[in-house]
């Protein structure tokens, strides 16, 4: 992990071209990988306080017809499970291998009647498997709920807010997405390390924005999407480790 940063080095800063998304994808595959075992290891307790908090922030279902969401960037799949037991037909996407698997592992729990359907692959290029390899893409599939849980902010300023842009896009009319990043009181980028409860620490890419910098791309993004304006409810609140750190959930509702 110690070579990365040469190796992005090896691509300008100021750059926009495919190259240096394409490695920051790299470095940030690289450090999931390497941590999945711990996400592994914690699920079954960061499920329980997932499941508190999506109540808390998904409006209740209304009318008979079964609801859909998305879990992008799933990682174990702890949200796309609590979903699943909210009653959601779910699809969970991410693009680590080690952490599909450890999703997949985990989504053989007998207590769960609808288990979600898990795909590997990169969220921009839209290409995607599932468990038995075939090729899916979900272009044109929309979800009343679409979730993107500390994903925005994975990545590079040229390229974030194309990524909220399109996780927007699979929000059906009248529904809603939920996005969450970090906020500082002022906004820096680059890498940095990640580190796991039990010491496990991995290199990756980290936008921190500024509240209102990370609200900005939200609106701008919502018009890209959708062509209008919509709802935009910020929630701040400390993390639930270090107190120090502060979070924003950003629910968005898309009109009908």
């Amino acid at each position: 992990m110690g070579a990365l940063p040469a190796v992005l080095d090896e691509v300008p800063a100021d750059s926009t071209t495919p190259d240096r998304l394409q490695t920051i994808l790299e470095i940030n595959r690289s450090a999931y990988d390497h941590l999945a075992p711990t996400y592994r290891a914690s699920a079954l307790e960061r499920q329980v306080n997932a499941k508190e908090w999506l109540i808390r922030r998904i409006p209740p279902a209304t009318g008979t017809r079964p609801r859909t969401a998305l879990d992008i960037g799933c990682a174990d799949g702890t949200h796309a499970r609590v979903l699943s037991t909210l009653g959601f037909t779910v699809t969970g996407v991410d693009f680590s291998p080690a952490m599909i698997a450890a999703a997949r592992e985990l989504n053989a729990d007998p207590t769960l009647v609808a288990p979600p359907r898990l795909l590997h692959g990169e969220f921009l290029s839209g290409d995607y498997t599932d468990e038995r390899g075939t090729p899916v893409r979900l272009d044109d599939e929309l979800f009343d709920v679409v979730l993107a849980t500390a994903f925005v902010h994975l990545f590079p300023p040229e390229s974030d807010e194309e990524a909220m842009s399109r996780v927007l896009a699979h929000v059906a009319p009248g529904g809603t997405a939920l996005v969450t990043t970090t906020v500082a009181a002022d906004g820096r980028r680059g890498l940095e390390d990640k580190a796991a409860a039990d010491g496990v620490t991995a290199l990756r890419w980290r936008n921190h924005y500024a509240l209102e910098m990370f609200l900005g791309i939200v609106r701008l993004s919502v018009l890209d999407a959708w062509g209008t304006r919509a709802s935009v409810r910020p929630w701040i609140l400390p993390d639930r480790v270090d107190p120090a750190k502060r979070w924003v959930d950003v629910v968005i509702q898309r009109p009908d």
